[in-house]
């Protein structure tokens, strides 16, 4: 009982020294240069923001014999009802994912264009394999995504193997395993795992087989709930962890990391494989949770894994942010969607404005690098002058 109350005198007293010291702790936080860089970079995604949609403004405009009625619908139609809402969040679940895996992927130097065939393959596994199973929700939804991520990764531990045992490119070597993947699923759709009753597509997913459903009026799933939670867990396996430092660390500076004593050969397999997991995992998620979805009828690489390099440009490479970048990349397809049905603007406008946000970026990155660049060899210059 002493042991008890001395323990509550002490949290006690804990928090009132917490509570204490807060104020000083916020203004020394506001005044340091760590929440100078955050508000710098903060001010600096605004205004590219910003831009995008001044950008849009300017071509509505330009393009429409109905201005007014083609802004209301882009802008403020997907906040119209609770069903804009859902579509937007439906939109975005396979660009977290996508956008998570490309973020590893880049932290470490490697630009791998499996994700696409990763999210296609993890779909297609996820909703052949659900009929199969007999089981309860729990299982089926493990085994099915486990199975999707695994045969993901083993495909893409492939061209990552070769980038780092042989020097392959990865670039081009992933590039055509898309279409290896592609094609051998559009044979197993086309026979051996087609539904009887239906050519080219597999069986139809019961409700029991499609992840939780929140709304059932918009069709609002958990699959939501596990994209947010994976992104998360990406974060901070990157910036948390001692396996993400050395993926970072060969990213920045391959030299530099084999010096430290780092297996750069690890780190170069281990981020494609675990980029590839993620978006197998996606694609099976996104299969089992969307509510658009109940089988796997694709005959075209849906383009979510490209998508998730311009996700991860416009988030920093920071799987934190990948969400809201997201969100954006959403709201903007889902505007230009509705402004297709109730105005004369093409749907195509949204591809422009997703263009001149890679540009942006891209320019702002470019700006980064020459401006280090310029740094390292002015430093010299004058040191010699000394």
């Amino acid at each position: 009982m002493n042991k008890l109350k001395s323990f509550f005198l002490s949290s006690k007293s804990e928090a009132e020294s917490f509570m204490k010291n807060l104020p000083s702790r916020l203004k020394e936080y506001f005044l340091s240069n760590s929440f100078k860089k955050l508000l710098k970079e903060a001010i600096r995604l605004l205004s590219i923001i910003a831009g995008c949609f001044l950008f849009s403004l300017i071509l509505i405009l330009l393009s429409s014999k109905k201005p007014g009625v083609s802004l209301q619908a882009f802008f403020a139609g997907p906040f119209k009802d609770k069903d804009s809402w859902a579509q937007i969040i439906d939109e975005s679940l396979p660009l977290i994912f996508t956008g998570a895996a490309v973020c590893l992927m880049n932290r470490a130097g490697q630009c791998n264009m499996f994700v696409e065939g990763a999210f296609f393959l993890g779909a297609f596994l996820a909703a052949y394999l659900a009929p199969l199973i007999n089981s309860s929700s729990f299982i089926i939804h493990l085994t099915t995504i486990l199975v999707g991520g695994c045969a993901a990764a083993l495909v893409g531990y492939i061209p990552a193997k070769m980038k780092a045992s042989l020097g392959i490119n990865e670039f081009v070597s992933s590039l055509m395993f898309n279409y290896i993947v592609f094609w051998v699923v559009m044979y197993l759709l086309s026979g051996p795992c087609s539904d009887p009753d239906v050519a080219d597509k597999t069986k139809y997913l019961e409700d029991n087989m499609k992840l939780t459903i929140w709304d059932s009026d918009t069709g609002l799933s958990s699959a939501i709930l596990l994209a947010l939670i994976v992104s998360l867990l990406c974060f901070f396996f990157l910036f948390k962890t001692t396996w993400g430092y050395r993926l970072r660390m060969t990213g920045d500076n391959k030299e530099f990391a084999e010096y430290s004593g780092i297996n750069t050969k690890h780190s170069i397999v281990a981020s494609q494989v675990l980029g590839a997991f993620i978006a197998g995992i996606g694609g099976a998620i996104y299969v089992l949770g969307s509510s658009r979805l109940y089988r796997f009828e694709w005959k075209a690489l849906p383009n979510y894994g490209f998508d998730g390099f311009v996700i991860a440009i416009m988030a920093g490479n920071n799987p934190l942010t990948v969400p809201l970048a997201s969100f954006f990349l959403a709201y903007l397809r889902v505007g230009a969607s509705k402004m297709t049905v109730l105005s004369d603007v093409p749907n195509q406008i949204v591809y422009i404005i997703q263009a001149v946000i890679i540009i942006l970026f891209s320019a702002q990155f470019a700006f980064k690098f020459f401006k280090k660049k310029n740094k390292a060899t002015i430093r010299p210059l004058k040191e010699g002058g000394k």
